[in-house]
């Protein structure tokens, strides 16, 4: 279960914090395809079953890692509008690995996760995303370092999902392309 999260000032949802595509409306609850990390309910037996977050990945991705895994295990999850965490509004990039871990995660999540037909193709979406995003050259040779990073390093254990879970998650309004 994703919780959303709201800002304590304003009461302001930001749209990141939001676990779907469509997220210009963060009070409609839904079933979602992954969650917020920092806001969240995972049963015990969703652990014991797909194992938990992956601690290679150490900041960001890792909850889809987890989401992507229960999902192929059967399990569903919801994103509750009328459950809030209220944290600060703040910008990810606050953090000084934030590009290169994006980038580095992003390629595990696809090298552990993804059936190796659709690996090419989410990863090629994801750097046609952020050239678009027009991130300044700092940031842009961070992420391009973390993206080198990820296909240089171990990721982990590969375990594909199977095309049932491929379809599923495309129904949920969250293919595994983008």
């Amino acid at each position: 279960m994703s919780f959303r999260i709201a800002d304590p000032e304003t009461g302001v949802t930001q749209r990141r914090h939001v676990p779907r595509l469509r997220a210009s409306d963060p009070m409609r609850s839904s079933r979602v395809t992954t969650f917020l990390g920092g806001a969240n309910a995972v049963r015990t037996r969703v652990f014991a079953e797909v194992g938990g977050l992956p601690d290679e990945f150490f900041y960001a991705h890792e909850e889809t890692d987890l989401a992507w895994r229960a999902l192929d295990a059967g399990w569903m999850i919801d994103y509750r509008s009328d459950m809030v965490l209220y944290h600060p509004t703040t910008a990810p990039s606050r953090h000084a690995v934030y590009h290169r871990m994006v980038a580095r995660n992003r390629v595990w999540l696809a090298r552990r996760n993804l059936p190796a037909l659709l690996v090419p193709v989410y990863l090629g979406a994801w750097l046609l995303l952020t050239l678009v995003r027009r991130p300044s050259r700092r940031a842009l040779r961070a992420w391009f370092g973390g993206f080198r990073e990820g296909w240089t390093t171990s990721c982990g254990p590969r375990r594909p999902m199977r095309w049932r879970t491929v379809w599923r998650l495309t129904r949920l309004g969250r293919p595994p392309v983008i």
